[in-house]
């Protein structure tokens, strides 16, 4: 699948879900971000982040311990009322 952006954080990523966010930020809802990760707390996180931020993981692929993740960009989440 087509990649609008590609985040790679394998090996030394300093602040690997900071720069996710950022890359996710300029793109526009329905594009798609690839992430590659070799860390599995990281690949949990970015599922995690993805369902809480309306983003859709739309295929996921492991490969010589690398995963990775193809994010389509969703709606921004509903502000939650105080």
């Amino acid at each position: 699948m087509y990649a609008d952006k590609t985040v790679n954080c394998v090996g030394s990523c300093q602040s690997p879900m900071l720069l996710i966010q950022g890359e996710m930020a300029v793109l526009e809802r329905g594009q798609v971000m690839q992430v590659t990760a070799d860390r599995h707390d990281l690949v949990e996180a970015v599922r995690s982040w993805a369902d809480e931020n309306g983003h859709t993981i739309e295929e996921e692929h492991v490969a010589s311990g690398v995963t990775t993740l193809i994010v389509r960009k969703g709606a921004a989440p509903a502000a939650k009322a105080t």
